[in-house]
């Protein structure tokens, strides 16, 4: 596909659609725009719009679609699968100033907003009407609702919870010929023709760009307490873990963060962590409304710990206790960018029981290609972040990391598992797809984009190499 560039003759067209304030041509600002969290990726847009109304989406899509001009599009930027990095240029539509929260629905617990919304904000607003939105992913103080509809962001309470395709009701979105569609909306069920809601949760805005979004809300838990329980390797966490989840006290989340990269959240963080020498750390969350069964809940938890082998179980009830406990987990991205040259973050799923396997493989091809495999993530539900980093000066050629990824995928699929579980395939793992998927699904998902975006300017470059 043959793209046209921006020029001054479309950014005056632009600048009528949304102000001149809202276009942004800056070499300096547009680095800002030029990548996500993804490490390696990095790509200077020609332009940044930022809209404030789905009217004027509508309007930069049409004029995208007459000239054949590349769009991006972008609410937090803290995508790990260079979704958000715009490998063609064009522009950059940056849904940041669409921030609202439209209505909150306390009769039929539901909340309409606007994608530009920062997610830990929508918590801080609807638990002034005790409800809470369920999917946490672990940025959600800089990610943004229209990113966590984009990518189906799941986070540490989906094993309880489920991700957010199971909390959104209803999107206003805007397709790429600047069409508006309403999809859904204040209903639990709706199997009217094909769901095409499901389709665009998740698939990257590469079919359409999520202008308003109704999501499904839940009464906000009166009581949470966190448990810290450390092991001394990772096979006792995990039939810790496997046992807990038989019992009748479903936690809100089971984390886990292996040794290494819980002793370099210490390093980053300037102090020595409770229980440094254990090579596996679990993070246990209860949650409910009767004070006395979470109590009850945590005994039993606690005596399942010790019985494989927990070198302590901590309780956290307090504000300030909990916030210790969970300090190192969501602080391990700031760690790793920081003390160590993390080359690929992955974020693998594979049944809860192959994780040792899983792992001890992993640490295997990270030692053969000379790496540092740091690993954490979601133990509840079989979801592990795989950071492979090098030292801060150190090189490593675009050649070897390339084949020290396939050997990570192929011993993820080898163990039943699939290459993303919540990431999404992005720019980064567009060409390692073919290993996990098969032609016919490939040929699919393709038809579907051409139908959603014939010329392929919304995103192009991600999922697919070519359609």
């Amino acid at each position: 596909m043959k793209y046209t560039k921006v020029n001054n003759a479309i950014i005056t067209e632009l600048s009528k659609i949304v102000g001149v304030e809202n276009v942004i041509t800056d070499a300096d600002v547009l680095d800002n725009y030029a990548h996500d969290e993804t490490p390696l990726y990095h790509t200077l847009p020609d332009v940044v719009v930022k809209p404030s109304a789905t009217a004027e989406v509508a309007e930069i899509m049409k004029l995208a679609s007459e000239y054949v001009i590349p769009v991006t599009p972008r609410s937090g930027g803290t995508s790990l699968s260079a979704g958000a990095v715009p490998v063609y240029a064009g522009i950059v539509l940056s849904l940041e100033r669409m921030n609202r929260i439209k209505e909150i629905d306390t009769k039929n617990l539901m909340v309409v907003v606007e994608p530009g919304i920062i997610t830990e904000q929508l918590g801080i607003e609807l638990a002034k009407h005790d409800l809470f939105f369920p999917p946490d992913p672990v940025s959600l103080d800089s990610c943004m609702i229209g990113g966590n509809v984009a990518e189906c962001a799941g986070g540490p309470r989906a094993m309880k919870y489920g991700v957010t395709k199971h909390y959104v009701l209803g999107l206003e979105a805007v397709l790429p010929t600047g069409d508006v569609i309403r999809i859904g909306g204040k209903l639990l069920k709706n199997v009217t023709g094909y769901n095409l809601l499901d389709l665009i949760v998740g698939s990257e805005g590469t079919l359409a760009v999520v202008t308003e979004a109704t999501l499904k809300l839940l009464p906000l838990p009166k009581v949470v307490i966190a448990l810290l329980v450390p092991f001394k390797c990772t096979e006792d966490a995990v039939g810790f873990t496997t046992d807990v989840l038989k019992v009748d006290c479903m936690p809100a989340a089971v984390e886990f963060l292996e040794g290494d990269v819980y002793r370099l959240a210490g390093q980053y963080l300037e102090r020595k962590l409770p229980f440094n020498e254990a090579d596996a750390h679990i993070i246990v969350e209860l949650d409910g409304n009767d004070k006395n069964l979470l109590k009850k809940q945590y005994d039993k938890i606690g005596d399942i710990a010790l019985k494989h082998g927990a070198l302590d179980v901590f309780v956290a009830e307090s504000a300030k206790d909990k916030e210790k406990v969970w300090e190192p987990r969501k602080k391990t991205s700031e760690a790793l960018k920081t003390l160590t040259n993390p080359v690929a973050r992955e974020d693998l799923v594979v049944p809860k029981d192959k994780i040792p396997a899983l792992l001890q493989k992993l640490k295997e091809c990270a030692a053969k290609h000379e790496a540092q495999l740091y690993a954490f993530g979601h133990l509840g539900d079989g979801n592990i972040h795989a950071d492979f980093a090098y030292p801060k000066d150190a090189h490593i050629s675009d050649e070897r990391l390339a084949h020290m990824r396939k050997e990570v995928y192929e011993i993820t699929l080898e163990l039943g598992g699939a290459l993303t579980a919540e990431h999404g395939v992005g720019l980064s793992k567009i060409r390692y797809l073919e290993m996990a998927l098969s032609q016919t699904e490939l040929e699919l998902m393709k038809q579907i984009k051409k139908l959603f975006d014939p010329q392929n300017i919304l995103n192009p470059g991600k999922i697919f190499t070519s359609l």
